[in-house]
């Protein structure tokens, strides 16, 4: 009924095959368990026999069901891949691929996590400085007013 309803103003980002892609990972996945329970159930899919370390019926079942997700799995992804293209997002004007040295740079460069620590810890620091609260008593999480002259002391403590 919701799709029904907006369909024409859901038309440029295609969402149908993007619902049924997703839903057929779950439907399979859902189906195919309880199937192999049914054989189970059913004693066409029996304990393996005399070995002592042998699969019970049931683990037996559950070995076929992670093969065949596996299997389906590489087709599922192919299926995303193509319904979930990432063309729309790629801006019209084309900008010219980035060189191999420069790309190798931001692989290489931990700046991001530098930046992380450094704002972690002072968020520590900030509050060891404040009496020794708690992460979830921390201003910045409780929406706690916070005096700018003491968040500018934060800021540059870090």
């Amino acid at each position: 009924i919701f799709y029904q309803a907006l369909k024409h103003e859901l038309a440029p980002i295609k969402p149908l095959p993007k619902f049924l892609c997703v839903k057929a990972v779950v439907f399979f996945s859902f189906w195919q368990g309880t199937f192999l329970e049914f054989l189970v159930l059913i004693g066409i899919i029996k304990d393996s026999g005399k070995d002592p370390d042998g699969y019970t019926a049931d683990e037996t079942a559950e070995t076929v069901q992670n093969l065949l997700i596996c299997i389906e799995m590489f087709g599922f992804s192919i299926a995303h891949h193509l319904v979930f293209s990432h063309k729309p997002f790629i801006p019209d004007h084309e900008l010219p691929p980035p060189q191999f040295l420069t790309s190798l740079s931001h692989l290489f460069d931990f700046g991001d996590v530098r930046t992380d620590i450094r704002t972690q810890l002072g968020v520590s620091y900030y509050n060891l400085r404040r009496g020794g609260r708690t992460s979830e008593q921390t201003p910045l999480i409780t929406g706690e007013h916070v005096e700018l002259e003491t968040f500018r002391d934060y800021r540059t403590n870090c």
